[in-house]
C-alpha cells in the first residue's frame, strides 16, 4: 500500500527525522527551545496518529509567522486516502488555525477553535494538489515557530 508521494513510513524511523527538521534553513549550532517545542510536539502527534492507524506521509514542514500572518503549504494528497494534517507551534504561541483548500480555492476542511494544535481531516476522491494555510492567530511574541505534519492511513 502506498501513501502519499513518498511511500508508507515507519514511525521509528520518524523520530530520528522529526530530530533533524529544522525550523527555516540550515540547523542552527545552539539549541533553539521554540523549535525544540515544535519538534516534540509533531513527535507526539506522529505517536498519537499511529494510534489511530496513520502514518507520518510527507515530510513535515516548519516555519515560522507573526501574529496574524499566514502562510500557504502545497501538498499533494492521494485519492481514497485518509489524511490528518495537523499543525504545532512554540510556547509562545496561543491560537494557531488551518484550513484545507483544493486545487480550485474551494475550502474543504478547517480548524479554528481557539487552540495552539489545529487538526484537519480529508479523505480526497480524487489524488490532486491542495494548498495547506497555517494561521498564527494569536503570539505572544513577535515571531512564533511552528510544524506541519500529514499523516495517513
Amino acid at each position: 500500500m502506498m501513501v502519499g508521494h513518498q511511500g508508507l513510513w515507519k514511525l521509528p524511523s520518524l523520530l530520528g527525522l522529526l530530530l533533524m527538521v529544522s525550523g527555516v534553513g540550515v540547523a542552527q549550532a545552539q539549541p533553539n527551545p521554540f523549535l525544540a517545542s515544535v519538534r516534540q510536539q509533531l513527535r507526539e502527534a506522529g505517536r498519537a496518529a499511529e494510534q489511530e492507524g496513520y502514518r507520518l506521509s510527507h515530510d513535515p514542514f516548519t516555519g515560522k509567522l507573526r501574529p496574524k500572518e499566514a502562510e500557504f503549504i502545497t501538498i499533494t494528497l492521494k485519492a481514497n486516502v485518509s489524511y490528518l494534517l495537523v499543525a504545532v507551534c512554540d510556547q509562545d504561541c496561543r491560537d494557531m488555525d488551518l484550513r484545507l483548500f483544493d486545487e480550485n480555492r474551494n475550502l474543504i476542511s478547517e480548524d479554528m477553535s481557539p487552540d495552539a494544535v489545529p487538526v484537519v481531516s480529508v479523505t480526497p476522491k480524487r489524488t490532486a494538489t491542495f494548498r495547506v494555510q497555517a494561521i498564527m492567530s494569536r503570539c505572544a511574541a513577535r515571531d512564533c515557530l511552528y510544524g506541519v505534519g500529514a499523516f495517513a492511513r
